[in-house]
């Protein structure tokens, strides 16, 4: 298909009905740097599910970050034909990454034309956009109700559920509509609409339920080397929470899995007489649903 008539599309797909999506996420040229970049978008602080020693490219090619960002989170397989790109090995990737949102596949294009590298990919942006289910978590300082302590959201439609929390600028003020603070955490492929706010120590304890989780930090902006997860040691997580912990002082935004409470959206439904938020109560089953 011409490259032209794929691109206009694509534009259908994005405006379509349904559900919001921005008209196109910027995005780098070649297939390997501009699926990588969609996956960055579409997963913030995405941990990796495979330690990779060996790549098909050497690491002194220009693809080969990329490439090892992609293995890493399974998106390319091992032995796959990388360069160039095959339209198989195209193919499947997109699959993968459409099935994390309970997606069904969607003819790809061929990866050898920019412009059809450019449809499959904003097509695909924007139909996970609409699928996904964030939930911004606001919090105030205690102390302060007019500095903003934690700005976060929970991410669970997705192939790896996780709270994203990133880093907040000393004495940056929580903005005085919080359906403002949580459009903060739009991107070109999705809006957060949905919202829970309340002071640091009641939103910390939306995941740690009265110290009863244990916190596991499984991801990071920038990607950090070495193996996740990493368990935070009780009492520790207040200074993970506010960036202050040395293993994540020097990060942008860090991913965390909570273990041990058993029933998190009871703990979730207990709190929320203590809390602002424009979520309905039986809506919060499907915000904290996995695809799997």
């Amino acid at each position: 298909m011409p490259g032209a008539i794929r691109a206009w599309l694509a534009a259908m797909v994005l405006w379509g009905g349904g559900g919001w999506a921005a008209a196109s996420c910027p995005l780098p040229a070649g297939p390997l740097a501009a699926l990588a970049e969609a996956v960055r978008v579409l997963e913030p602080a995405m941990p990796r599910s495979l330690v990779v020693s060996r790549l098909e490219l050497p690491p002194e090619h220009p693809g080969y970050a990329d490439l090892l960002y992609l293995r890493e989170r399974r998106v390319i397989a091992r032995g796959a034909e990388v360069d160039p790109i095959t339209p198989e090995v195209w193919q499947a990737a997109l699959d993968v990454v459409a099935g994390w949102y309970a997606l069904p596949p969607s003819a790809a294009g061929d990866p050898s034309d920019p412009a059809a590298v450019a449809a499959d990919l904003q097509a695909l942006l924007a139909r996970a956009g609409r699928a996904v289910r964030p939930l911004a978590v606001l919090a105030w300082d205690e102390k302060d109700r007019t500095r903003q302590a934690l700005r976060a959201m929970v991410w669970n439609w997705s192939a790896y559920p996780r709270l994203v929390v990133w880093r907040v600028a000393d004495d940056e003020p929580l903005a005085a509509s919080l359906g403002a603070a949580a459009r903060s955490l739009d991107t070109c492929a999705y809006e957060v609409r949905q919202y829970v706010a309340a002071s640091a120590p009641v939103a910390r304890d939306l995941f740690l339920a009265e110290n009863r989780a244990r916190m596991y930090l499984v991801g990071s902006e920038p990607d950090l080397p070495g193996a996740w997860p990493w368990e935070v040691p009780a009492g520790e997580e207040i200074d993970v929470f506010g960036f202050t912990h040395p293993l994540v002082a020097g990060l942008d935004a860090y991913a965390a899995v909570f273990v041990g409470d058993p029933a998190p959206v009871l703990t979730f439904a207990r709190l929320l007489p203590r809390v602002r938020t424009n979520l309905a109560p039986i809506a919060l089953p499907r915000l904290l649903a996995t695809p799997r």
